[in-house]
């Protein structure tokens, strides 16, 4: 028996020719907004159409600008137009931008976590759709580990920002076109959304098992196990231990200068002992972020059961963390950017996060199976 090929969003876009044929387009993409045999996303409208402006996101259009930092607008000599940043003076279109477009497409890989700002992003794209009564298409593109059950728990409304913007749980489960349905649904009900579906995708596989290659979908994701583990390790970015980033394993490994890395190994080795993970001592030096250059003391993680909570696995090590080195491990840092009401840890978690009687809370929490977005997220499922 032959296996149907499957086919993303954008390879879908036959059945929106009505709706994109001879239309002024303002694309949303960036570096992931490609076919499955690499053919970008604007090559394959301006056959249809004519892309007038392009939008991009975090990282820039070509994944090359670093995680937090401001996106520049630049004229991109190779497609010969002007990339407009929605990540730097502004994180939305202003009207003017728009007033010779005709409809909106989005089409932007994304993870199914709430802290990505990808989907911040789209969802301050459709209150502007909505606003200007512009067609928003999104082209569908699937969870790249394939579906999971939903993690965590939903935003409490006071933690709202950039890196949480709309009531989800950490990991909410819904491809992007899912989830902006979901969004039309509960928050934008007058948008004139359109998705276009995948077409033979198996959601309990992954990417490379629906015979699509991994293309990372940020350049601090390169590899299928720090998207595993980034739900639980994102945390790490509100404290002050290296989560690997500017290393050649972001999100796998963890350090600081200051850490005994033998002693560190073995207590998470007995506190996590059947959690679906180990733990290896291990030194790097970042090259960029926190302790750029500075030899770190930590661990790498070893994923020896894919069905692991990563959430949990997470908060057991920042317990570890704060029992270990209460004088020099900190979750106290602040993201401007961000907002300075709360702490970065608690705007990513959610919640209020800043002690053992914290975790123990959340610990509580996230053990059960089942979150009650569950419920909720299975009525928009398409596939």
């Amino acid at each position: 028996m032959v296996k149907a090929v499957m086919k993303l969003g954008i390879e879908n876009i036959n059945e929106f020719k009505p709706l994109i044929i001879n239309k002024n387009i303002g694309l949303i993409t960036n570096f992931t907004g490609l076919t499955s045999n690499f053919n970008p996303t604007i090559d394959v409208l301006n056959k249809y159409s004519s892309v007038k402006k392009v939008f991009t996101l975090e990282h820039g259009l070509h994944g090359i600008v670093d995680p937090g930092q401001k996106v520049a607008n630049y004229f991109d000599q190779t497609l010969k137009i002007t990339i407009h940043s929605l990540y730097g003076s502004q994180f939305a279109p202003t009207t003017d931008e728009l007033k010779d477009i005709d409809i909106l497409v989005f089409d932007v890989q994304d993870i199914g976590v709430r802290y990505f700002t990808y989907i911040s992003s789209m969802f301050k794209l459709m209150q502007v759709a909505n606003k200007l009564n512009l067609p928003f298409l999104v082209m569908d593109r699937p969870l790249l580990l394939g579906r999971k059950m939903p993690l965590g728990q939903i935003i409490k409304p006071d933690f709202y920002s950039f890196v949480g913007m709309l009531p989800l749980p950490n990991y909410y489960g819904l491809t992007i076109g899912e989830l902006a349905s979901w969004i039309k649904n509960t928050q934008l009900p007058n948008l004139n959304l359109f998705v276009s579906h995948l077409i033979n995708w198996n959601p309990e596989l992954n990417v490379k098992e629906n015979g699509l290659p991994f293309v990372a979908p940020s350049p601090n994701l390169p590899s299928m196990n720090a998207l595993r583990l980034y739900p639980g390790l994102c945390l790490l970015e509100g404290t002050n231990i290296s989560e690997g980033r500017g290393t050649v394993k972001p999100f796998e490994q963890l350090g600081a200068p200051w850490i005994d890395e033998k002693e560190f190994t073995k207590v998470l080795q007995d506190y996590l002992k059947n959690s679906g993970v180990l733990f290896q001592p291990v030194w790097f030096k970042p090259s960029s972020s926190k302790f750029c250059d500075k030899i770190c003391k930590g661990v790498q993680i070893h994923i020896v059961n894919h069905g692991f909570n990563p959430l949990i696995v997470a908060i057991k090590i920042i317990r570890v963390l704060l029992v270990l080195y209460p004088d020099k491990f900190k979750m106290d840092l602040v993201s401007p950017a961000i907002g300075t009401k709360h702490k970065f840890i608690e705007y990513l978690m959610g919640c209020k996060f800043h002690n053992l009687d914290d975790i123990e809370r959340l610990l509580v929490i996230f053990e059960k199976d089942y979150t009650p977005f569950y419920k909720i997220a299975r009525e928009y499922y398409f596939y």
